[in-house]
């Protein structure tokens, strides 16, 4: 039996419910688009963000004076919720990937199988980043075919579209290992939904916090969402602010041990 395979064709239909929804998303914020460009508008818009407070709207992803005539910089904006759709998504992914086999009774299948327990967690993992990674692709490729529709001629977007998603594929990949190592320790009777909710918006919210309190700012690091905000990696030209790379690199890693650790340690009920 290849797990691996498997554990894609069994999640597939839930990626593509998820991939369609946000596409008549990205569909809909962008048919606004042609109206946000217009002269009077765009200046209207820019006078009502102007008077929200700073803090504010650094919370609202609109970390620098935020032109909505300009495509990117509106794409940008608009892509925050999609950020925060796809890292739910991300969440639930990663928290349903083990404890699934307990809940659905699978386990037993798989434990006939010559595959040891590392070797399940393995390709578990690299299924659901496979997944992730086609989610992310088919949420790019709609991007780039709505750019195409609606930005003027000779307009170079695609350098800058490439590194937003570059960076929220990041932010989703700590959502998701997150969630896989609390796969490892829930118990069968886990509800992956709810979990995968709550450790999004738990995040957000203290991400929220950093940016509005300035004593409480290192809560910031325990938000993967903020570190990639796409209107800030675009305002910054295609990067991601240091040290946030290294902060996700070393979550990854220190989930994923966790996950594999306890995992192989775990009584699980068959």
């Amino acid at each position: 039996m290849n797990l691996y395979v498997f554990e894609i064709r069994r999640q597939l239909k839930s990626l593509l419910v998820w991939f369609g929804v946000l596409a008549l998303v990205l569909l809909l914020f962008m048919s606004f688009f042609p109206s946000m460009a217009d002269s009077d508008m765009a200046q209207l818009t820019r006078i009502k963000l102007n008077a929200i407070p700073p803090a504010v709207r650094e919370a609202l992803g609109i970390t620098r004076t935020t032109d909505f005539s300009d495509i990117l910089q509106y794409f940008a904006y608009t892509a925050q919720y999609i950020l925060m759709a796809a890292s739910i998504y991300a969440a639930i992914l990663g928290v349903s990937a083990l404890v699934k086999e307990e809940a659905e009774g699978t386990i037993e299948f798989l434990y006939a199988q010559p595959v040891s327990r590392t070797g399940i967690a393995a390709m578990k993992l690299l299924a659901i980043f496979t997944l992730l990674l086609l989610f992310n692709l088919l949420l790019f490729a709609v991007s780039a075919l709505l750019f195409e529709i609606f930005r003027h001629p000779g307009y170079e977007y695609l350098p800058m579209l490439i590194a937003m998603f570059k960076g929220m594929l990041g932010g989703q990949a700590v959502f998701l290992v997150v969630g896989f190592a609390l796969s490892s320790v829930l118990s069968r009777f886990s509800n992956p939904g709810p979990i995968g909710l709550g450790l999004f918006f738990l995040t957000y919210l203290l991400g929220n916090i950093a940016l509005i309190n300035r004593d409480l700012e290192w809560l910031k690091y325990l938000s993967p969402y903020h570190f990639v905000q796409p209107s800030t990696i675009l305002a910054d030209g295609g990067a991601i602010q240091p040290p946030y790379p290294l902060v996700m690199l070393a979550i990854v890693v220190v989930a994923v041990v966790v996950a594999f650790w306890r995992y192989r340690n775990k009584d699980l009920m068959v």
